[in-house]
């Protein structure tokens, strides 16, 4: 006879608690998206001097005779705006820190394109390897409320070398 008979039957509630608050901070989370209250920051560095900030407010969609490639679209894309403010500047190139009201494919390396400032070394978008073995972008920052306490919570990623060098 088993010493705790009630044991499995507390490990089987105490999972169903953890997946409720799972399933209930998945809910909240994607709340926050879609109200757009999770500020995700990126960092880029793109090629020439850029204003020293702006808006692109410009609708993407896909190339019609590609599955990857996106480009400005204003009669068939979807709403699309990103927000920049240089940083700094070295070598032609602009250190950038982005913000997203959406989050298309490829919104950044389209929309900084557009503006003609793209990434370098971008396989798709402008495959210049001068500077960088790699499109220089980064998700820097992601700032949200934790689901259940309501706590203001900011995860940073450190920059990569590659890109400081490069810059």
């Amino acid at each position: 006879m088993e010493k705790y008979p009630l044991a499995p039957l507390l490990k089987v509630r105490e999972y169903r608690e953890d997946a409720a608050k799972n399933a209930l901070s998945a809910a909240i989370l994607s709340a926050q998206m879609r109200n757009r209250e999770i500020r995700r920051t990126y960092l880029a560095v793109v090629r020439g001097v850029t204003p020293p900030s702006g808006t692109i407010s410009a609708p993407i969609g896909r190339v019609s005779d590609s599955v990857i490639q996106r480009q400005v679209d204003p009669e068939h894309g979807e709403t699309a705006v990103t927000h920049y403010e240089r940083l700094a500047v070295r070598n032609d190139h602009s250190l950038l820190e982005i913000h997203l009201e959406t989050g298309r494919t490829h919104q950044i390396r389209v929309h900084m394109g557009y503006i003609g400032h793209p990434l370098p070394a971008d396989y798709l978008y402008c495959p210049v390897y001068d500077h960088f073995k790699r499109q220089p972008l980064h998700s820097y920052q992601l700032n949200f409320r934790h689901p259940l306490t309501g706590k203001d919570l900011c995860f940073t990623a450190p920059i990569p070398h590659d890109m400081t060098r490069g810059f």
